[in-house]
């Protein structure tokens, strides 16, 4: 779809950099094993093992054997010692939330023996009882692949459409065929999608991520409002050495969309010389000309007006990471914040041959702060406590007067200032004389302002009693969210002007608000007329993970409560039913939503038949509450069933979706440098929000009349298998492949896709049929090809490498239609010419390459790097016009009508 050459930059390595682990994301990991004489086979006791560089460590008991709890996710250096023994140190050994890492190993009396011995990275985990993907800090410096999201998509079981979030904002992936909203992002033990939207906005740096870890389906116990998957990342720490790193990259010099991204790490001891208490500080500066850059740009051939890029679509993004380690003998207290802020335009096509200065302006800021209080009670029991708090901010308006609401129709302004005439006072300009394109001066007419704040404790209890690692605990989340929505441009209309006082002229515009005042400039608390809503949601769980010589059971039972805390319509058919006053609402009209309450039972068996073979199965139900955008709603919003007919609103009696999921998985070691994984999966989903029609009277016995609102309409099934081919370096090349192959079939693909079904059919049928989702993309793969040359080997050529990603995949659905008259706007396109997405839109295919070649002086690094996206210039479509199945045209021209 684009194509950027980024020219040769510098990676500044001012320093040796040596990483550390941050604390907890989705929970701890667990090291175990058995310690025995090389010579006579026999278990060693009181043998020492150590993480380097922490204070956690044990002894071998008369068996031989040991285990370490309470460890937080990353890479470490595991020493093992034994008196009138050689040391072993084994190098680069990765530890896995919620896994146990099984290292066994010998020691000789031979003192002459090597004393480092590499580990290397494991090409699956043995112990695991669900798909986990882990992608630790190297292997994300040499990806060609920047963001969390696209990260993550190059795993099995994952689909992304191309160009999905930008080049600054987040991809909507979609795991195994679930809706882009059902994944759980959590960032250092704090859960990021925003409880209003259900989206992520949350983005860290490359550089700041020490471990991304993707559980694709099949959680335990512990984890939950996720249908689809959990992606949990552990952001980097420091050490007690200092370092210093910084990376260049640019394209402005290759190509015309202007891509910047400078950043700049630093690590350390917090005081010199100690290292229980260190810090690590991240900041990434990104400045795009384009923030959706497109292959064939603007070109509107009719009117001679082209551009590579696409005007007036400027983004800019600032990330910071920081985070401060200390360890105090069996307590560690750790601190974390994550900060990005995000400011860029929204495209709108209409706008682009002579409004483009009006295009959406957004604000954006995500941040989170959050700790980890942790007690190693003794080797085999532990507690964590984790506290964090989040703040999310939008606002969005016209590209031109953004939050100078009363500028949207001010004709004298907008001739002053834009030279632009307006119709009249909070007048429209129409569009061209084709109704097309937007003419100079037309606004976009929303503004919109987001003020969430959400704080969330969790506290869980471990101990290890022989075989079993029992796990429970529990934890809130408690949300103030705050949210406005008006059209401002009538405020300058003159029978607005005309009222006696500010308040009134607001009032007529009816905004959607709560949490602010009516003119969305100040909050509002709790009992103010425009109260924030404040749901809560809770969860308990209870996990036993049994570890026994041949098999790993996990069995789980989770709780899960959520609290809207807010009034509904008492009877959403008869709105006016419930009260006094049987033309308009009171206070009888409304009821106190019930809490939900459920339980969601978790198994889960790993057999490990030989060190080289295992087998993997689980089964579990995984519950999430629905966005809550589409459950609470205003007054001013119902007023609308007072005088409207066919309005859209909520009614707030949407409840949580339910997913059900099975797994099964194989596992083999095909040689000492390949394995081969494969994996089967099925998931029934039930009462997925969409929306409906529902029919009301104003007043008994009156006319029947309808509404659109969120209702649990929609189902599906979703079933696949999923390969991973993984060869470990042979020479200087490693290797890695993905394919899924996946079936998503369902009612609905959003919590909107029936909307218009809802709007045009006026007997309120929408369609009740099992057809392909939008998202279905049967075939989809990942080559991932790296070469890497060793320090000493050919010459100047040492130590350089090159990563080399070949994605492809099959096309998306569509509904064809006998015609595409876009100009008749987008709930009245033409008629279908065939069942529910039955034609499929074309495949995609690019490669990009990351090639880099580091230069050392004494603690200095330089590493030139060229990075290459689509080196092909395969232009991708990423939707059709359902007439054609074309990118490029309707063929309504060609019709009679048309014509």
């Amino acid at each position: 779809m684009k194509r950027y050459l980024y020219n040769l930059f510098f990676f500044l390595f001012l320093s040796v950099l040596f990483i550390e682990i941050s604390f907890a994301q989705l929970g701890v990991g667990k090291l175990s094993g058995k310690i025995i004489d090389v010579d006579t086979k026999e278990p060693l006791v009181s043998v020492n093992i150590v993480l380097v560089d922490t204070k956690l460590g044990a002894a071998t008991d008369v068996n031989g054997e040991y285990f370490v709890l309470n460890i937080t996710p990353g890479t470490y250096d595991v020493r093992i010692s034994h008196v009138g023994y050689g040391s072993k140190t084994i190098k680069e050994v990765r530890i896995v939330a919620g896994i146990t890492y099984e290292l066994n190993a010998s020691l000789s009396t031979d003192l002459t023996l090597p004393e480092i011995v590499i580990e290397g990275r494991k090409f699956f985990e043995a112990k695991a009882t669900n798909t986990t993907k882990i992608i630790d800090s190297k292997q994300i410096e040499q990806l060609p692949v920047r963001g969390v999201e696209n990260l993550a998509s190059l795993q099995a079981g994952v689909v992304v459409a191309e160009g999905s979030g930008g080049v600054s904002g987040n991809a909507t992936i979609n795991v195994r065929g679930g809706r882009g909203g059902e994944v759980l992002y959590i960032v250092d033990g704090v859960p990021q999608n925003d409880a209003f939207t259900g989206i992520n906005y949350a983005q860290i740096s490359n550089s700041a991520i020490e471990q991304l870890s993707f559980q694709i389906g099949g959680y335990e116990a512990k984890y939950g409002q996720a249908q689809s998957g959990i992606v949990g990342v552990t952001t980097k720490s420091g050490s007690s050495s200092y370092s210093i790193s910084a990376d260049l990259l640019s394209s402005s010099f290759t190509d015309k969309y202007g891509y910047n991204l400078y950043t700049l790490n630093l690590s350390g001891a917090i005081i010199p010389g100690i290292k229980e208490h260190t810090f690590f500080l991240s900041g990434e500066r990104g400045w795009f000309k384009d923030g959706t850059p497109k292959a064939v740009g603007v070109d509107i051939k009719t009117t001679g007006f082209k551009s590579d890029f696409l005007p007036n679509n400027t983004a800019d993004v600032w990330r910071y990471t920081a985070k401060t380690q200390h360890n105090l003998g069996k307590f560690s207290v750790n601190l974390s914040a994550n900060i990005n802020e995000r400011n860029f335009r929204s495209y709108t096509h209409s706008f682009v041959k002579a409004n483009s200065a009006h295009n959406p302006r957004i604000e954006r800021q995500n941040s989170t702060f959050s700790s980890r209080l942790s007690h190693n009670i003794s080797a085999n029991t532990y507690w964590n406590l984790n506290i964090g708090y989040k703040l999310f901010k939008n606002e969005q308006g016209d590209g031109v007067w953004f939050r100078d609401l009363y500028a949207y129709g001010d004709s004298l302004r907008n001739w002053n200032e834009q030279g632009v005439n307006l119709p009249s006072w909070g007048g429209i300009i129409p569009a061209d004389e084709f109704g097309i394109f937007a003419k100079n001066g037309r606004v976009s007419n929303g503004y919109f302002k987001t003020n969430n704040d959400t704080y969330n404790a969790d506290l869980d209890f471990v101990t290890q009693q022989g075989a079993h690692l029992l796990q429970f605990g529990g934890g809130i989340n408690y949300n103030v969210l705050r949210y406005y929505a008006i059209g401002p441009r009538t405020l300058s209309a003159k029978a607005i002007l005309a009222l006696p006082n500010e308040y009134d002229r607001f009032r007529r515009l009816t905004p959607t608000v709560f949490g602010f005042d009516i003119f969305g400039r100040n909050k509002s608390s709790k009992g103010d007329e425009f109260e924030p809503r404040t749901p809560i949601l809770s969860y308990a769980y209870f996990q036993d993970r049994i570890d026994l010589s041949d098999m790993v059971i996990n069995l789980g039972l989770r709780m899960d409560y959520f609290d809207m805390r807010a009034q509904i319509l008492k009877d959403p058919k008869f709105p006016f039913g419930g009260g006094s006053d049987p033309h308009g609402y009171d206070d009888g009209d409304f009821i106190t939503k019930k809490p939900e309450i459920y339980f969601s039972p978790r198994i889960g068996l790993a057999f490990p038949v030989t060190t080289n073979t295992t087998f993997y199965t689980m089964y579990g139900k995984f519950i999430q509450q629905p966005p809550l955008n589409q459950l609470f709603t205003t007054i001013f919003d119902l007023e609308f069933l007072e005088t409207d007919n066919n309005w859209s609103v909520n009614n707030g009696h949407a409840i949580s979706e339910i997913t059900t999921q099975y797994d099964i998985g194989f596992k083999q070691m095909l040689s000492d440098n390949a394995a081969l994984e494969l994996a089967a999966f099925y998931k029934n989903t039930e009462g997925l929000i969409n929306t409906a029609t529902v029919f009301f009277q104003r007043q008994e016995g009156g006319e029947l009349l309808r509404y659109i609102t969120p209702t649990n309409t929609d189902f599906g099934t979703i079933k696949g298998f999923q390969l991973s081919l993984d060869v470990r370096r042979i020479g200087y090349f490693s290797f890695r492949t993905d394919y899924t192959y996946s079936l998503a079939e369902g009612t609905g693909s959003s919590t909107s896709s029936s909307f218009t079904a809802a709007f045009r059919n006026v007997n309120g049928e929408i369609p009740k049929v099992i057809s392909l989702l939008d998202f279905d993309q049967r075939h989809t793969g990942v080559v991932n090809l790296n070469f890497n040359v060793p320090k000493g080997a050919l010459g100047v050529f040492e130590m350089m490498a090159a990563n080399l990603l070949m994605t492809f995949n099959s096309g998306r659905p569509y509904t064809p239609l006998e015609s595409q008259n876009i100009l008749a706007g987008s709930t009245n396109y033409g008629n279908t010419k065939g069942y529910v997405n039955s034609a499929t839109g074309p495949a995609n295919f690019r490669v990009d390459v990351k090639i880099e070649k580091p230069f050392n002086y004494k603690n200095l690094t330089v590493v030139p790097y060229i990075w290459i996206e689509n080196l092909f210039d395969v232009d991708n479509p990423v939707s059709v016009y359902q007439s054609t199945g074309d990118p490029y045209t309707t063929g309504w021209l060609n019709t009679l009508e048309g014509q």
